[in-house]
């Protein structure tokens, strides 16, 4: 018999799941099937409550993840960890109709690699919405539609079923950052891929609050750059590089700090405009390392003792990309190239030189 395994994302849905599981139990009778609660050490203990009503239930299994968060990430480690020929996925706070599971199955049984469960056919609804809700999802809907291999009403979806053998197939492809993993999974299967939606009304949340955040609208917008102009210039490049901007106005800040309140002069003599450059060099390189570990490269951020080595890799990153700098800006200079261009480019280098020994030594994937 093919097996359904369900997947339930969780974040602080502790009194959600004790009313949802009875409810799925009785709407899944006579279909052989698993429910895998992938849990983000949820605050509220949802991971607790899920281990103690999975006690004595061999149908019921529970991923606790710790350090680890984001709704597609974890998506894709209940579908790795499940023995079902079909793989489904809904919100377990009661706002996806959860009467439409046999329907998502039996579709995906019959063909379809992708059943959805949609808000935008005929039939399907955003239920309460207030209007600047109903703006943004059709805004980014749009925009989601031009990446998409196969052309669907609700490519936003977080409901929906899918073969385990198609999730095989891109699993490799997909990126776990964000909380649409629906869209990415369009994005990356074949064109030939057969998908059908079946219209649902979005309810309302059984209990807490929804996680509709600002950071998941730029968790969105990230991804919309990732697979498009990221595939050539890394967002994280891109940040970097805006760090490094900021940088540099805190580096004359600094500077001017130093020399007017600390050195008391407008005219400094060169050994103390050594000393307000070196002090004012250390201050940016501070402030672009703490920038960067909480927003550049915000997954894999440093912590503890941690900080403290990436701290001292980041600073000797500098100091190297300071000469890669000069190197490069003084070569092309004594080679009779334009002075600000080979300024520029020296510059260029050093970033491009700071970024690639920091993403491999300072913040490892």
């Amino acid at each position: 018999m093919c097996v359904l395994s369900l997947v339930l994302p969780t974040y602080n849905e502790a009194k959600n799941i004790p009313e949802l599981l009875p409810k799925l139990e009785e709407i899944l009778t006579g279909i052989e099937h698993e429910i895998i609660i992938v849990d983000d050490d949820s605050p509220d203990g949802t991971w607790h409550i899920a281990l103690e009503l999975a006690q004595g239930r061999e149908d019921l299994h529970v991923i606790r993840r710790l350090g680890r968060r984001g709704l597609s990430s974890a998506v894709i480690e209940g579908f790795l960890a499940a023995k079902g020929d079909v793989f489904a996925v809904m919100d377990a706070d009661g706002q996806h109709d959860f009467e439409l599971l046999p329907a998502l199955y039996h579709a995906v049984r019959s063909g379809s690699g992708i059943a959805v469960g949609s808000r935008y056919v005929e039939g399907g609804s955003v239920g309460e919405w207030d209007e600047r809700r109903q703006v943004l999802s059709r805004i980014a809907t749009r925009l989601a539609l031009f990446l998409c291999a196969v052309k669907v009403k609700d490519p936003m979806s977080g409901f929906f079923a899918i073969e385990r053998s198609l999730f095989e197939r891109v699993v490799t492809k997909l990126n776990p950052k964000g909380f649409k993993i629906l869209l990415d999974l369009l994005v990356c299967v074949p064109r030939e891929t057969q998908v059908t939606e079946h219209p649902f009304t979005f309810r309302k949340r059984l209990h807490g609050q929804s996680k509709l955040s600002l950071r998941v609208q730029v968790d969105f917008l990230e991804y919309l750059y990732d697979v498009t102009v990221g595939k050539y210039i890394p967002l994280t490049f891109v940040k970097y590089s805006l760090v490094g901007t900021l940088g540099v106005f805190v580096h004359l800040c600094a500077y001017y700090a130093i020399t007017r309140f600390v050195l008391q002069s407008s005219h400094p003599s060169v050994g103390g405009f050594s000393i307000a450059v070196i002090g004012a060099t250390e201050t940016a390189i501070v402030f672009n390392f703490f920038l960067n570990n909480i927003w550049t490269f915000a997954g894999q951020r440093l912590q503890g003792k941690q900080a403290a080595v990436g701290f001292l890799k980041f600073n000797i990153a500098c100091l190297f990309g300071a000469l890669v700098n000069w190197g490069v800006s003084t070569s092309l200079f004594a080679l009779k190239w334009q002075e600000f261009l080979a300024v520029f480019l020296g510059a260029m280098a050093g970033v491009m030189w700071n970024y690639t020994v920091n993403r491999i030594f300072t913040w490892k994937e």
